[in-house]
């Protein structure tokens, strides 16, 4: 298993996340806070650090919630 995630990012470049730690580190040095904090946000809001410590299920679930179903029917 591979050690890093890596994701290239628009505004910040090459973005590595630890898949144990979820810690991140960019190869850009000299990049400015506001982007990585952006960065940041961007990567934990579309679910790349989820994906990366691999608690995110890469695969749809297509079964149909029976709540979902007794609902439609009182209807």
């Amino acid at each position: 298993m591979q050690k890093y995630l890596s994701v290239k990012t628009q505004a910040a470049g090459m973005v590595h996340i630890n898949r144990q730690t979820a810690h991140m580190f960019w190869e850009e040095e000299n990049l400015d806070p506001v982007l990585r904090q952006y960065a940041k946000k961007y990567l934990v809001q579309e679910g790349f650090v989820e994906q990366a410590l691999g608690v995110l299920n890469p695969e749809p679930n297509y079964g149909v919630d029976p709540s979902l179903d007794e609902m439609s029917k009182q209807v």
